[in-house]
């Protein structure tokens, strides 16, 4: 086998996904109505890692059963163990062997579960886990997380413990970090990721910036389910745009950030839907990584 072909099959495939909780069980868009396509999306698109958000354990019971092939490792966030919703990694189980694994809570009582951090709104967390390729025998970490929607200082100060966390606990690993963080690119918390404008080299890059590929799919990743609103801004000539919509954001809010030891193959934003009705109301970002 060729070195290229020896590569190909040895890259990962890293996806972020805000599944939308089950708070709303049914209806046109609860959790028993999207379940079936949120799994099909994974499926489909055959992730290796998947960083996940707003997971409440029953949905988790449900994508173990209908998702046989994947793992998952995380705690809810209220408690711990299954209480609120989790950032939980699902990971291929052919592929991927978990070695350690752990969640911090975005405060400043990161062990303590359930803790809320600074101004937030609720509890935040990050699970993390590190895996062993079974097909190379190297090591990748994997960090997961969801931003507070609210507090501006602890968006910002969750920034600055999650570098502080990968960098203790990674450790030079190569590593990936997903998450809905609830800000966009030209954000402080981003510029915090990012290191921009700090001394020395950046921990993290945004794969949407360095990939051999470019983005494809729209800009934004949040769409509130507003199937119409989206039609009309990917093809504009046909639809006009509602004066009132729920889409929230321009930009994405969705990131997958890596350390300077993995190649950025590829990134996008998947749009898959059914007839119009979206599995979440957030666009999954995918991206295509090799260990250098």
């Amino acid at each position: 086998m060729s070195a290229e072909k020896l590569n190909v099959a040895h890259d990962l495939r890293c996806m972020s996904y805000n599944i939308k909780n089950a708070y709303e069980m049914e209806g046109e868009n609860g959790w028993i109505s999207r379940k079936e396509l949120v799994a099909g999306v994974i499926r489909f698109h055959r992730p290796d890692l998947v960083g996940m958000q707003e997971v409440l354990f029953n949905q988790l019971e449900d994508l173990q059963s209908l998702l046989p092939e994947y793992g998952w490792v995380g705690v809810g966030r209220d408690d711990g163990d299954k209480e609120g919703e989790f950032s939980c990694i699902f990971y291929r189980k052919n592929r991927l062997k978990p070695l350690r694994q752990d969640t911090f809570w975005l405060s400043e009582h990161p062990e303590e579960p359930g803790s809320m951090g600074w101004d937030a709104a609720c509890s935040r967390v990050v699970t993390w886990a590190e895996f062993q390729d079974t097909y190379t025998g190297r090591s990748i970490m994997h960090f997961n997380t969801h931003f507070d929607h609210v507090g501006q200082v602890a968006v910002e100060r969750s920034a600055y413990l999650i570098l502080e966390r990968i960098s203790e606990l990674a450790a030079g690993i190569p590593s990936v970090l997903t998450g809905d963080f609830n800000v966009t690119s030209d954000s402080l918390p981003y510029r915090v990721l990012i290191q921009q404008n700090e001394p020395g080299a950046a921990l993290l890059r945004d794969t949407s910036a360095v990939a051999d590929y470019k983005h494809f799919g729209p800009a934004f990743t949040f769409q509130g389910f507003d199937s119409r609103e989206v039609a009309s801004r990917m093809f504009p000539a046909f639809l006009e745009q509602q004066e009132k919509h729920e889409i929230e954001f321009e930009n994405p809010i969705d990131f997958i950030f890596v350390t300077e030891q993995v190649q950025v193959l590829s990134y996008g934003s998947i749009t898959d839907h059914y007839d119009g009705k979206m599995p979440s109301d957030h666009f999954p970002v995918v991206s295509d990584i090799r260990i250098l």
